[in-house]
């Protein structure tokens, strides 16, 4: 039926129509290029992830690290995992920061469908308690072979997922650097991410889930010979 994240992303990108430099002076942000952090929206998420995510990007000098905050969340919780970071935080500007974000750094969850809708090469990072055990499960037991939405839908690997045992500053910054400017992994991972339109259509979604809803109601009750 398609996704309601797609028709959301399509009519922000009809009016927003802000410069990278506008918005960077807007936030007190620096005009170097943006390596966006979405670390989830659920406090045990940004604690579990936000540090090394954090820590992986530090590497980058040539880039500033903007951490896209949670609307549920304070501040405060935030600067607990912040430690010696120079990242600063957006709020309530998720899409507007992705759309000038070269990169980013994303959780687990609906803002990996985001990311790739507004074309923004991305890693997917998502620690987890007893990592082997996790892989195990996912290797023998869990029957999807993917966590994003990106993959899901695509059913092919598009973006990296690092979880599990593969969840490390170290993963996390040697992809980083295979989707930054000039490296063919960048190119392909875009060039894919229009699977992932085609799959999704134009259809609004809510209004053909409700039309094959209804259709599949009256061919049962048509069925059922019920008046």
């Amino acid at each position: 039926v398609g996704n309601p994240t797609k028709e959301e992303v399509d009519n922000f990108q009809h009016v927003y129509t802000e410069s990278k430099d506008e918005f960077c002076q807007r936030n007190n942000l620096s005009s170097k290029p943006i390596i966006a952090i979405l670390a989830g929206s659920r406090k045990q998420e940004i604690k579990d992830n936000l540090p090394s995510m954090l820590e992986a990007a530090r590497h980058f000098e040539d880039y500033q690290m903007v951490i896209a905050a949670a609307p549920s969340i304070k501040r405060s919780y935030y600067k607990k995992y912040l430690g010696d970071s120079e990242a600063k935080m957006v709020e309530l500007q998720t899409y507007e920061l992705l759309t000038h974000s070269t990169a980013a750094l994303v959780t687990s969850g609906t803002a990996t469908l985001e990311t790739a809708l507004l074309n923004v090469p991305q890693v997917v990072c998502y620690e987890t308690p007893v990592p082997k055990l996790i892989r195990f499960a996912f290797k023998h037991i869990i029957k999807v072979r993917f966590i994003s939405l990106v993959n899901l839908i695509a059913d092919k690997e598009i973006v990296q997922e690092l979880l599990a045992d593969r969840f490390s500053i170290y993963n996390i910054a040697n992809e980083l650097y295979r989707i930054l400017p000039g490296q063919p992994a960048r190119e392909r991972m875009l060039a894919n991410y229009q699977i992932v339109r085609e799959r999704l259509g134009d259809a609004v979604a809510p209004d053909n889930a409700a039309r094959i809803m209804v259709e599949k109601l009256t061919s049962n009750i048509a069925q059922a010979n019920i008046p």
